[in-house]
């Protein structure tokens, strides 16, 4: 009996230890499968991000003006298959170029993002010295010795910016700082001057003296986020009609022909991912268009979930 009875409590025990495998596997085969399908959804966002550039491109290209896609922070959107897709376009021409801009325009462009004239003027003459070639240190500048007695491991560049996050190296010039001007910024842009037509709003407080009243955007690449309202809808890819200016004309570009493109797919599941594109059209030869950056953006095109809005 005895014997019996152990046998009885064993096979219970290892009843109960197969239950919890069983279970621990079931939980864990979930797991896999909701990973799964995440990936797999966040695969189809980027798709249909990616699809949103190059349908944009298609806009930039139009041969009649008419037809031609707003360069000047305009949101469009349309459905594609079971998810979503917003497009907004900023003409590098309507930004400042770092590379090209005087003293007296980068200093208006912090004062806009809401920088003490002083602390304006300190930015503005440490971006003039890491950009020259020279070791003539500008007013309020900083060379190499001042990168050195800061403690970090580099000098000014002396040479032209070659991609705007190399404006962080500069001494003193902050993260959120950063993030505030990054949207009205180029190094592509090539005149001293910007575009009024197509120029970022912060842009426009800088070159009438302003300081824009605004939190900096969430996004280093875009202005504020949209509302619902505020997005022009459009057929896919390009039969849909743009929403005219009130004067029922589009801005005029500029003559640089390169964009930043800011592409995001949403699907109906709420997966979002989020493109961020540099591209030149007409450079001629047998290639309409060149990437000159292709990357991940951050989201802001599609409220979150928790968002009043």
């Amino acid at each position: 009996m005895k014997s019996r009875g152990l046998a009885l409590v064993t096979v219970l025990w290892v009843l109960t230890l197969l239950s919890l495998i069983a279970a621990s596997f079931s939980n864990s085969t979930r797991t896999e499968i909701k990973l799964a399908f995440n990936q797999s959804e966040t695969a189809r966002a980027e798709a249909l991000a990616d699809a949103g550039v190059h349908t944009a491109i298609l806009g930039l290209m139009a041969r009649e003006a008419s037809s031609q896609w707003r360069a000047d922070g305009t949101v469009y959107g349309w459905r594609r298959g079971d998810g979503e897709i917003r497009v907004r376009i900023w003409d590098e021409g309507g930004k400042i170029d770092i590379n090209v801009a005087t003293d007296v325009m980068l200093k208006a462009l912090f004062v806009a993002a809401g920088q003490e004239p002083d602390e304006a003027a300190v930015l503005a003459d440490r971006i003039l010295d890491f950009r020259d070639t020279n070791d003539l240190r500008q007013l309020n500048g900083a060379e190499d010795r001042d990168y050195r007695d800061a403690g970090l491991p580099y000098g000014a560049k002396d040479a032209p910016f070659e991609v705007l996050e190399e404006l962080r190296q500069v001494l003193g010039l902050t993260q959120a700082i950063y993030e505030t001007v990054a949207p009205a910024i180029s190094v592509r842009a090539r005149q001293r001057r910007p575009h009024e037509a197509t120029a970022h709003p912060l842009v426009k407080a800088a070159l009438a003296g302003e300081v824009l009243d605004r939190e900096p955007p969430e996004d280093t690449t875009l202005s504020p986020e949209p509302t619902e309202a505020g997005v022009t809808p459009l057929e896919p890819p390009l039969s849909g009609t743009q929403q005219e200016a009130e004067d029922g004309e589009f801005p005029a570009r500029s003559r640089i022909n390169t964009f930043t493109i800011h592409a995001e797919g949403r699907m109906d599941t709420g997966s979002v991912f989020a493109r961020t594109a540099v591209v030149e059209i007409g450079t001629g030869g047998d290639v309409p268009f060149e990437f000159w950056s292709w990357a991940q953006g951050k989201r802001s095109l599609f409220p979150f979930a928790a968002d009043p809005r």
